[in-house]
């Protein structure tokens, strides 16, 4: 069902809030170096720290 290398991926905030640049760049620099997949929002700190919306939005 899955192949490759899938990733647990950090949601990386500035200033309070989510760095959506950041998270691009992030996913763009793990795609170039051959990552198949992500697992995202699966870090211990980020779900309470994420309201519904940023949630949604990085999905």
């Amino acid at each position: 069902m899955f192949n490759g290398i899938f990733i647990a991926l950090i949601t990386p905030f500035k200033a309070g809030k989510v760095d959506y640049a950041a998270l691009t760049a992030l996913i763009e620099r793990q795609i170039a170096a051959g990552i198949n997949g992500f697992c995202l929002l699966g870090t211990t700190a980020e779900p309470p720290a994420l309201t519904d919306k940023e949630t949604k939005d990085i999905l």
